[in-house]
């Protein structure tokens, strides 16, 4: 018996479990996988994250932890033309870091801090609260658990959110894939975001000597981004690439009542921004924040209107960014004539860097 039950152990579970337990509430994680492992992302953790991380007690912890730093950002359009964004320096500065490693520590925080972990668990069934009980029962393969509150957390196929019927429709118009390779020889403490005639490319080292490739495209145009990709970069036609998709969804409600959702599990943001592990610690801050209050005697219904305001809150005046973002992957020619424009007048695009590296 459990006061808060997540499912999923990423950024968003494990950051929502930290402060949790942190307060008292008995909390467990419910985690398919088993940590370490490696996630399709483009691996930037932007300035916006640090102040999470402190309240996290990791911000040391995170910069011990093999890393790259970058200082500035490369857009280079479908004629090879480059613009160059600086980015904020400093001890805060936008860094690389590889997923199983940044997740691994933050699930260990959660651990640290009296959570209880369980991996490779899968959730096959869930029970809601009624009038008779006031817990949700959660069935999975090793066990059942039940928890007062859930929180969801467990991405963009979110098994909570399809149990509950509330998981929307995809839309498989773009896919992503995603590996590591050798770092190539100068190539410096940048991101690169690089627009191709089938897509896009996202490459920033990641420290240890190795660079984080992305591929973006859509579907019938994968396999002609990918033969670029290993052209470009020395890759073996017979490499093993993590894929993920779909890389958008229609949001759903954020707030049931004893439900939560966070992380992609609740709204996809597209991969061009590197806002997605930003979105996830700061809603799952905001989910423990609503759990947390409702646990010191404020009323479920309040509790979770004040979540979904939070949850707007969050990413009002920065979706309309996604959007240009998604004009970049679905029309990347017409995407490079517009920065060939900004090659004249760059403060536009400086705007942009600025939103998106920023704290709300």
């Amino acid at each position: 018996m459990f006061d808060v039950g997540i499912v999923g152990g990423g950024p968003a579970g494990a950051s929502c479990a930290s402060l949790c337990a942190a307060a008292g509430l008995r909390t467990v994680v419910l985690e398919r996988a088993i940590f370490p492992r490696e996630k399709v992302c483009g691996d930037c953790l932007n300035p916006a994250c640090w102040p999470i991380l402190h309240r996290l007690q990791l911000a040391e912890r995170t910069r011990s932890l093999p890393h790259g730093i970058l200082d500035r950002v490369e857009f280079i359009g479908t004629g090879g033309r480059t613009i160059t964004v600086a980015l904020p320096t400093g001890e805060e500065a936008e860094i690389t870091i590889k997923r199983s490693l940044l997740d691994h520590l933050i699930m260990q925080r959660a651990a640290e801090l009296g959570a209880t972990i369980h991996e490779g668990v899968t959730v096959t069934a869930l029970i809601a609260p009624d009038k008779n009980k006031r817990y949700w029962t959660i069935t999975t393969a090793t066990g059942i658990f039940e928890t007062q509150i859930l929180v969801a957390a467990d991405g963009r196929n979110s098994t909570v959110a399809r149990l509950c019927n509330l998981l929307s429709r995809n839309r498989r118009e773009r896919i992503a894939l995603q590996t590591h390779l050798p770092l190539p020889t100068d190539f410096g403490n940048r991101v690169v975001l690089q627009f191709l005639p089938e897509g896009y490319s996202g490459q920033a080292p990641v420290g240890n000597g190795e660079l984080n490739l992305c591929l973006v495209s859509v579907p019938q145009k994968m396999a002609m981004l990918r033969h670029w990709a290993e052209s470009q970069f020395g890759v073996p036609p017979d490499h093993s690439w993590r894929t993920i998709t779909p890389l958008a969804r229609t949001p759903i409600a954020v707030a049931h009542p004893a439900l939560f959702f966070v992380g992609d599990a609740a709204r996809v943001v597209e991969p061009f921004t590197g806002e997605g592990i930003y979105y996830a610690l700061a809603s799952g801050g905001l989910a423990a924040d609503a759990i947390i209050s409702f646990r010191n005697g404020r009323s479920q219904t309040s509790v979770a209107a004040d979540y979904a305001a939070a949850h707007h809150q969050l990413y009002q005046g920065r979706l309309w960014i996604n959007r240009l973002a998604r004009l970049a992957v679905v029309s990347p020619r017409l995407t490079s004539a517009i920065m060939e424009l900004l090659r004249f007048q760059p403060a536009p695009l400086r705007f942009l860097t600025k939103k998106i590296v920023q704290e709300i």
